[in-house]
């Protein structure tokens, strides 16, 4: 029985899958692009059973063949457009199509394969304006007031699947996303928000100048601690809510980590603007939002982030000497 993954040639599908494989599962990873050799050639190792699988999540027959060609117990349904606002501007019925038509096109075919758990990935871009409030944002406290079109299109997404469970009695968990970064980010054409982490290190491999806005705090939460928050999700036995944050529940400032990246590459140097016109870094937004609490996720789950800013940047420094293609500009 195999875990399908929607999405899952891009960022976090790749990194569930890998994590998943190495516990021996059989995973599918549904997308309309095939991944990465480099993910392929490291997947090949490990010792569960991986199958690539093109398709469109707009394609409901597709998707009903993905299901019951791998006999599928479990869906991640991770495809989204991660619009940045030159998208909206030019193409918001594509965000809309995808974000949520493709997640009706997902339940639809996961209610009629009898899929066990469902565990619709979301973002904490759904919080918009109230994503500021003093303290920690809480799933339950905190209302979503989302204001760009991608954040809007998740939050209907999210309440779309939600509104699934309640009529046809679904399996399903809603997981609101921290700022991700780390090992397998790269540009796969729908993805038009990459971390700041990476692009910063892009500007350090080249011996550039970064430039910055702010410091820019974040509960930035590296991509394998995603990952395991999620798989915790997935065995999750009786959820006591339907939305959970997976966040590491600290945060530290992009300048924490060029502060890193100017040790290790002598070349590189970085510095604050007076003027935030002149960012060369984008941080995609004026303000640094409020962290995600994490605490319904540790209380039942247990989960706890394992990768502060230290641990991080050794594993991401250690990885990219192993994959350096993936710090480069990737297709499109």
């Amino acid at each position: 029985m195999a875990i399908l993954i929607t999405g899952g040639a891009g960022f976090v599908g790749l990194n569930l899958a890998e994590q998943l494989l190495g516990r021996g599962e059989t995973v599918v990873l549904y997308d309309r692009i095939p991944p990465p050799e480099g993910a392929l050639r490291a997947f090949s190792a490990l010792s569960g059973k991986l199958h690539a699988v093109a398709g469109d999540v707009l394609d409901g027959a597709a998707l009903a063949r993905a299901l019951n060609d791998h006999g599928v117990r479990a869906l991640v349904h991770g495809a989204a457009v991660t619009a940045g606002v030159a998208r909206e501007k030019a193409d918001a019925r594509s965000i809309a199509r995808v974000n949520l038509l493709g997640t009706i096109e997902v339940l639809e075919a996961a209610r009629a394969h009898g899929v066990g758990r469902i565990l619709h990935l979301s973002t904490g871009s759904v919080y918009g304006r109230n994503a500021f409030v003093a303290g920690e944002i809480d799933e339950g406290a905190t209302p979503p007031s989302p204001e760009s079109l991608y954040g809007i299109s998740k939050y209907a997404g999210e309440r779309t699947a939600l509104r699934y469970k309640a009529l046809s009695g679904l399996d399903l968990v809603v997981a609101r996303l921290g700022a991700v970064f780390g090992r397998w980010e790269y540009d796969t054409g729908v993805r038009d928000t990459l971390s700041p982490t990476l692009l910063a290190t892009r500007v350090a491999l080249a011996g550039h100048e970064a430039v910055l806005s702010r410091e820019g705090r974040r509960d930035w939460i590296y991509a394998s601690d995603i990952a395991e928050g999620l798989i915790r999700l997935l065995a999750l036995e009786h959820p006591r809510h339907e939305v959970y944050h997976v966040s590491p529940g600290r945060s530290w400032t992009l300048a924490d980590w060029c502060a890193r990246l100017k040790a290790r590459f002598p070349r590189f140097s970085y510095r604050i603007a007076a003027d935030p016109s002149e960012a060369t870094v984008e941080l995609h937004g004026a303000r640094d939002r409020s962290p995600l609490s994490c605490r319904r996720l540790a209380e039942e789950t247990g989960f706890r982030a394992r990768f502060g800013l230290d641990e991080a940047f050794a594993d991401f420094m250690d990885w990219l000497a192993r994959n350096p293609d993936q710090a480069a500009p990737a297709r499109r």
